[in-house]
């Protein structure tokens, strides 16, 4: 096993230096207009956390990006359980759950500026939208495939309603709330940049601004940002999700 790991950790590493000595070349080959390599693009990136704009704009987004994902898990993840236990939820919500989880979030964000305007509700309502319905599908099919038989144990000792969705339910339903909030989250950070630069504000309306320029490393540090913030918001819900119910996603696997 460690040495299987180790194995894994160096063909990690590998990987990573060949995509940045491909980039460093096709990056000189291009030209910074077109994409700057590694080479400029860490001064770029140094200098963007000098100047304290981008941390300060990425900041406001995440704190209104959060408050859209946190809607979206508070609704979605009540909503999935509905439909995969309640046989009447599921028929009267599929149809619009389908339709929407395929429907451009892109395309609603005009709708949603006259709706909302521009300001935090119109930021909250597109990240809400983007990430609510995988949450929903990713809840749901996890309520689908909870075992009848625990169901049948625990109604024959006479579990409450109450009692049942504590102790059977939810435990069984674990590994899909933490892989559908991983999934959401995705979603909900991708649709914070979408929803700002149409507005031009925040940090996506920071992307928008800089990839005017002819200088494409401050739009690649940027970007390279943005991708910090994905990896580490996702590995920090991994390891609270482990936290709470270790081995989670073995069990995920194993379902």
């Amino acid at each position: 096993m460690t040495l299987q790991r180790g194995t894994t950790r160096v063909l990690n590493i590998v990987g990573i230096l060949l995509f940045l000595c491909a980039w460093e070349l096709g990056g000189r080959w291009l030209g910074a207009d077109k994409l700057a390599p590694p080479s400029l693009v860490v001064p770029a990136f140094i200098d963007l956390l000098r100047q304290g704009e981008m941390l300060k704009e990425l900041a406001t987004s995440v704190r209104q990006m959060l408050a859209g994902f946190g809607l979206a898990c508070a609704v979605g993840m009540p909503l999935g359980i509905a439909m995969g236990r309640v046989r009447a939820v599921d028929l009267a919500a599929t149809p619009w759950v389908s339709m929407f989880v395929v429907t451009s979030v892109a395309s609603l964000v005009p709708l949603f500026i006259l709706l909302f305007g521009t300001g935090f509700a119109f930021r909250v309502a597109v990240v809400f939208i983007a990430s609510v319905w995988y949450i929903v599908l990713t809840t749901y099919n996890g309520a689908r495939t909870i075992d009848p038989g625990l169901v049948a144990v625990a109604r024959s000792f006479g579990a409450s309603p109450l009692q049942m969705s504590a102790k059977v339910v939810l435990p069984a339903l674990y590994p899909y709330l933490f892989a559908g909030a991983r999934i959401g989250l995705i979603h909900a950070i991708r649709a914070m940049v979408l929803a700002e630069m149409f507005v031009i504000l925040g940090f996506g309306g920071l992307v928008h601004q800089t990839g005017l320029q002819a200088d494409t490393a401050p739009l690649i540090s940027l970007l390279i940002a943005l991708m910090i913030l994905s990896v580490g918001a996702t590995w920090l819900l991994r390891v609270f999700g482990e936290y709470v119910s270790p081995g989670y996603e073995q069990r995920l696997k194993g379902s």
